[in-house]
């Protein structure tokens, strides 16, 4: 079979009419070019250029080859530059499964950050429960996910602390009563209780936390989003469970105030999660190359 690079510099001669151009272009030397003509034309078996006083030109043999090769030989040389362009991340896409809190604690700041150095690539964000972001992961929707902990099952999946952060309770102005006193969850257990529904992973901690404790879980208000618990227990209705970061402004603003546990809550971590079985775009892999270098602090 005749050697792709055969064709390439023979298109290149052809379309300038030089070999010493062609080398040049090919940034080769005048006599590299002229073996590689020399090889075709053997493996061929016929006279592609004549010599003329003003260079070289076409044989009727060449310019039929030339006519049938030289859009081959582009097509292969734009895709050549296309996956250049993707090996330097300047094109591509990135598919990330992850939750609202991850979003928050990690990938706002870490695409904008990506981005600024590759506005190339672009982003396709989901954004789920833990569980559902994991799912389109394995299914091959996700190239990656980025979720907190805790994450039930998917063992065959890869996964790695970004971050960590701590969750906490919090009430409103009417239980200022319970302001800088010692409490136990089970004292916790006698008020309204606002967290997010069981699918969350913030629900789940919760759930561990309290089984740790002999303990169930009681919520009397659920919500989907982190977004709604701090409303519902600035206007005094419940105690609320959810990460010390979402409910940073409103108590250093004193609409809300922490509660002081009696027991320890375990620092909880946003994960990275990978799946080694499939492969990944270079996008997908430059971005995850990232994520594991930069500091996100916690």
């Amino acid at each position: 079979m005749v050697s792709y690079d055969h064709y390439r510099v023979f298109c290149c001669a052809a379309r300038h009419r030089s070999f010493s151009r062609a080398a040049q272009e090919l940034m080769t030397s005048q006599p590299a070019v002229s073996r590689s003509i020399a090889a075709l034309e053997a493996q061929l078996q016929c006279r592609l250029f004549q010599r003329t006083g003003r260079g070289i030109l076409l044989t009727p043999e060449g310019r039929r080859l030339y006519e049938a090769a030289a859009g081959a030989c582009q097509t292969l040389e734009e895709a050549e530059g296309v996956m250049a362009a993707a090996r330097a991340l300047e094109t591509g896409a990135v598919r990330i499964g992850t939750t609202e809190l991850a979003m928050r604690y990690v990938l706002i700041e870490a695409i904008g950050r990506f981005q600024r150095q590759h506005p190339g690539v672009k982003f396709r964000v989901s954004s789920h429960s833990a569980g559902a972001a994991l799912e389109s992961l394995q299914e091959g929707e996700a190239d990656l996910a980025v979720v907190p902990a805790p994450l039930e099952g998917a063992s065959s999946l890869q996964r790695e602390r970004l971050v960590s952060f701590q969750d906490g309770f919090i009430a409103g102005r009417p239980y200022e009563a319970l302001r800088g006193r010692e409490l136990s969850l089970r004292d916790l257990g006698t008020y309204p209780l606002i967290c997010l529904t069981p699918e969350t992973s913030s629900r789940q901690f919760l759930e561990q936390l309290c089984r740790r404790h002999g303990l169930t879980v009681s919520a009397d208000m659920e919500v989907t989003s982190a977004d709604l618990v701090l409303p519902l227990v600035r206007e005094g209705l419940g105690v609320g469970f959810l990460p010390q970061l979402l409910a940073r402004e409103a108590v250093e603003a004193g609409e809300v105030f922490p509660l002081s546990l009696r027991e320890t809550v375990p620092r909880r971590q946003v994960c990275l999660v990978t799946d080694p079985a499939r492969p990944s775009s270079r996008a997908a892999e430059g971005f995850v190359a990232f994520l594991r270098r930069e500091n996100w602090g916690g």
